[in-house]
């Protein structure tokens, strides 16, 4: 994969969330610091195996902790700077697991119905209004297969801060309680389970900042039988390489 050095320019007008920066001028850490503790936690209590999609990804900030269990990992992400620091972090005894994918994610994802076993997302999905949250989750349990697994965070309440205490940035939309009820609504015809947690340090990102906020871990089981045809056969029967075409 050539190295991609080019940002891509946020635009939220579009919905379009980006960083805005060269990825290859960070440090080989993420942007966002390591894991949060839970989300950690959870993922290494978690089964993953078969093929999973890092929605949003990033410059992979989880993205190895996917590799290390699931069969195949496509990261996807709108910016190709972010995605070709990915590759280049990724310790080379996984990337043979590794496949990438630019694209929109508030426009129809390029992968078959019922593709994935399960679907990775974290950081970003907070940033939607409700009408652009719920798109994207009906294309998530599009190319779901049924009875795989949705793992995301929802962050809450964020506070940005500069070392001088500025605050930077406007990303608060939702509180806890109404982050609770839209993606109760949102899964409801999955089963789901719900962790609340907080996360409280500073990062040496670009530039440096104090991050804080709470923030909802949702697992979500989608029903067996659910929108997936009867007809098509369940992505872990069939070959992780076949089942990557589209």
């Amino acid at each position: 994969m050539e190295k991609v050095t080019k940002p891509h320019k946020p635009q939220e007008k579009a919905h379009i969330y980006t960083e805005g920066i060269n990825y290859f001028e960070t440090n080989e850490n993420s942007i966002l610091g390591k894991g949060d503790r839970d989300t950690l936690k959870f993922l290494k209590a978690t089964r993953i195996d078969g093929i999973w999609l890092n929605l949003a990804a990033g410059d992979g900030r989880y993205n190895t902790d996917l590799l290390k269990k699931a069969d195949v990992v496509i990261a996807s992400d709108i910016d190709k700077s972010a995605l070709s620091k990915l590759f280049y972090c990724t310790p080379n005894r996984y990337k043979p697991k590794l496949k990438m994918k630019a694209f929109n994610i508030v426009k129809r994802f390029p992968f078959k119905d019922g593709m994935f076993d399960g679907i990775f997302c974290t950081g970003v999905l907070h940033l939607f209004p409700k009408t652009v949250f719920k798109r994207i989750a009906k294309e998530m349990d599009r190319v779901l297969r049924s009875g795989g697994t949705i793992i995301l965070d929802f962050a809450v309440d964020i506070r940005r801060t500069a070392p001088d205490g500025r605050a930077v940035g406007s990303e608060s939309r939702y509180k806890l309680k109404e982050a609770e009820t839209l993606l109760k609504d949102v899964f409801s015809d999955y089963k789901i389970k719900m962790i609340k947690s907080n996360v409280d340090n500073s990062n040496e990102g670009n530039p440096p900042y104090r991050f804080q906020c709470n923030y909802i871990l949702l697992d979500a089981v989608k029903p067996t039988g659910l929108f997936i045809s009867a007809r098509r056969t369940s992505a872990r029967t069939r070959s992780p390489r076949t089942a990557l075409l589209c």
